[in-house]
């Protein structure tokens, strides 16, 4: 993307400091070359005594401000949102003028039908089918549809998603999440140490990344361990929509809680085999997920359960099982396979990887940007 005055105005639903994921991957590139701000989402606190926008830090070139509501907007109807958009004119003026906006939830077509007179270009980057997740509701398909109306590009983050959208914008491009190569390679550096949280896990290690939530299948996981009581669950991740306590217990699933970025591959050096453990269900339904890429950057085996999008693009590569049969006998297999199948796997992903690095995704989301730029 070229330098020009246009800064990029992210409004964000996921906070900065949530698991790094496709927000910041993008928003560090754009931050390259031109201004980025990202806004998390509003806090509801005792601190202020009316709405107020507190900058935050810059990470990585990027300028990152909060919303802070008062709490007394909870007991106004539509409080929420109306203190909302009685800030927006102060984060509008923050970006300067004609800005990019950028944002990723539904339940943004309010703010982006006041903001859209004062700005260059709107973009919706459908990174989740959020309607389909454990607290989403059919309004949030009557936004979207509203949103998408608004918004000079829509991008999706899966072809799943791309598939159910396609008709529905004129201009509307699918991009499945990426992959920092040369992060996840650390793994296959000797000089990369395994994390001291898991490095007394016994092996072998089935390991999980993310954000532990309902797209889990917990049912599948107790069911491995308690039948392969050998085989250690590694999990990384913060828990979300569920009760922690809920989640299955035995001593060989480990909950390793959320850590920072740049110590995911000392846990992946740790992984014997990558897993995806998702539930099939319709929170998994559109997923494209992330770390399948990151998993095969660190040259390890994955399996996974057969969401559509992993089906789909990722069938060669990835070996694919549903229900605890299969898992086991998978997990099994993949064991028993010695260094000639394993570098095989990773010759296969690696124009795959070559193709859908976060630079390249960048690059070419850049350019769809310039181009309705130049149509303005």
């Amino acid at each position: 993307m070229s330098a020009d005055p246009h800064t990029l105005l992210c409004l964000a639903h996921l906070g900065w400091e949530h698991v790094w994921q496709r927000p910041q991957q993008l928003m560090t590139r754009f931050a390259r070359e031109r201004r980025v701000i990202y806004v998390d989402p509003p806090q509801i606190t005792n601190e202020v005594a009316a709405p107020e926008l507190r900058d935050l830090r810059e990470d990585h070139g990027v300028q990152v401000v909060r919303p802070l509501f008062p709490a007394t907007v909870t007991a106004l109807t539509d409080g929420y949102w109306q203190a909302w958009y009685g800030l927006l004119p102060a984060t509008l003026a923050l970006a300067g003028p004609a800005p990019i906006v950028w944002v990723s939830s539904p339940y943004a077509d309010g703010l982006l039908a006041r903001a859209r007179p004062q700005i260059a270009v709107a973009v919706y980057d459908c990174m989740d089918d959020l309607a389909s997740f454990k607290d989403g509701s059919p309004e949030m398909r009557e936004r979207e549809a509203r949103l998408m109306g608004m918004v000079d590009l829509v991008f999706t983050g899966g072809h799943s998603m791309y598939e159910a959208r396609k008709a529905l914008h004129p201009h509307i491009h699918c991009f499945p999440s990426g992959v920092d190569v040369d992060h996840y390679r650390q793994v296959q550096d000797p000089a990369t140490p395994v994390a001291p949280a898991s490095a007394n896990i016994p092996h072998p290690q089935l390991g999980y990344f993310g954000v532990l939530d309902e797209r889990i299948d917990w049912e599948l996981i107790a069911e491995v361990a308690a039948r392969r009581p050998a085989w250690h669950w590694a999990l990384v991740g913060p828990t979300a929509k569920v009760d922690p306590d809920a989640l299955p217990q035995a001593s060989n699933i480990h909950y390793l809680g959320k850590q920072a970025y740049d110590a995911l591959p000392a846990f992946l050096k740790g992984f014997d085999v990558a897993t995806m453990p998702f539930a099939l269900n319709e929170a998994t339904r559109f997923i494209s997920p992330t770390k399948t890429l990151e998993y095969l950057a660190g040259g390890k085996p994955v399996i996974s359960s057969s969401v559509p999008d992993v089906v789909a693009f990722y069938r060669e590569i990835v070996l694919l099982a549903d229900g605890p049969d299969a898992w086991i006998a998978g997990v099994e297999s993949i064991l028993r396979d010695g260094e000639a199948q394993l570098h095989a796997r990773l010759e296969r992903a690696r124009p795959v990887l070559e193709a859908n690095t976060w630079d390249a995704i960048a690059g070419r989301m850049a350019g769809l940007i310039e181009g309705v730029l130049r149509e303005r």
